[in-house]
């Protein structure tokens, strides 16, 4: 009997331990034993207690803070499309022989065809200020920026030869028909363009497009303006001396731009945008412009009078440019 009890106790002594069932210590604040963790290992946060930046966005990594404001400069390309316009030309006269008035004539008419001005071109500076913010709890956003840059962009004069049609109060020669000469041409200058904006984030920018107004300072010229009348059969010099007449105005247009935002850092990024606009022009005037042709023999015609005329200013801007910009 004692034999069969050594034995068996003996036996279980030798069991290994994974053999053995082992007791679980309990902590009130713990757990069991089995429940702790190894010394060394890390716990992963408790559910519900991880913390998200105010700047992400929900199950996104974008660096695109929740709003800023921004400022940058940079550089781009305008592209001014002139295309079709409008001039036309008006020359009153009064014919003075040995100092007395002989006749007074009249022509006017337009430009045929409509003068077309082809396209222009220009490396452009430019700088930007602007906001923006996202909806709460989302990746979209709205915002909107002040936008300038110096076009410098001008059409290539046309020499236009406008036929002229009128009548003289002269008994011999009813007609005062002919042709009058100018140099015309249209720029853009300045422009600044207001655009709000709505856009996407993504990881590391944020596309986005928007609408606004735009002003645009533009300039129009008629240059090197002369009247020409066809008296007894000799194309005759009416105005005498070539006359410049320009305009300059801001002008208000309708605008769009849509655009793309890099960001290299929390802090800066860069900005490639494209903005479209249609600046409503006024025409230029001219009226009664004062001209002086006398003779220098008292008994050939002497010609005094006046030009009058308009020519449009129409013209589209397109800006593509690419800024770098500060947070702030």
């Amino acid at each position: 009997m004692r034999f069969g009890f050594l034995s068996v106790f003996g036996f279980l002594a030798i069991l290994p331990v994974s053999a053995q069932e082992s007791p679980s210590v309990v902590d009130s604040n713990k757990g069991t034993l089995s429940d702790r963790q190894t010394p060394g290992e890390v716990s992963p946060p408790a559910s519900g207690q991880l913390s998200t930046p105010a700047t992400a966005i929900p199950g996104s990594t974008s660096i695109v803070p929740a709003s800023s404001f921004f400022g940058g400069v940079g550089i781009g390309a305008a592209i001014t499309t002139f295309g079709s316009q409008y001039v036309y030309n008006k020359g009153t006269s009064e014919i003075y022989k040995n100092g007395v008035l002989a006749s007074t004539g009249e022509a006017d008419g337009p430009a045929i065809p409509d003068p077309y001005l082809p396209s222009a071109s220009n490396v452009v500076p430019a700088g930007q200020f602007g906001y923006f913010s996202r909806f709460k709890g989302s990746s979209w956003l709205w915002g909107a920026k002040l936008q300038y840059a110096y076009l410098g962009t001008s059409s290539d004069p046309q020499v236009l030869a406008i036929p002229q049609y009128g009548t003289s109060t002269n008994q011999n020669n009813s007609s005062f028909s002919g042709t009058s000469f100018n140099t015309y041409s249209i720029k853009a200058g300045s422009q600044f363009a207001l655009m709000p904006f709505i856009g996407k984030a993504f990881n590391r920018g944020y596309f986005y497009g928007g609408a606004g107004i735009a002003l645009t300072q533009v300039g129009t010229s008629l240059n090197d303006v002369v009247g020409y009348a066809t008296i007894d059969g000799i194309n005759t010099n009416i105005s005498g001396a070539s006359q410049n007449f320009s305009s300059s105005q801001w002008a208000y247009g309708v605008a769009a731009t849509a655009g793309i935002t890099y960001f290299i850092s929390s802090k800066i990024f860069l900005d490639l945008s494209y903005t479209y606009s249609r600046p409503s022009t006024s025409d230029l005037s001219v009226s009664n412009a004062p001209f002086s042709n006398p003779s220098s023999n008292p008994s050939d015609p002497s010609y005094y009078g006046t030009l009058n005329g308009t020519a449009t200013s129409n013209l589209q801007t397109n800006v593509i440019l690419l800024t770098i910009n500060a947070r702030f």
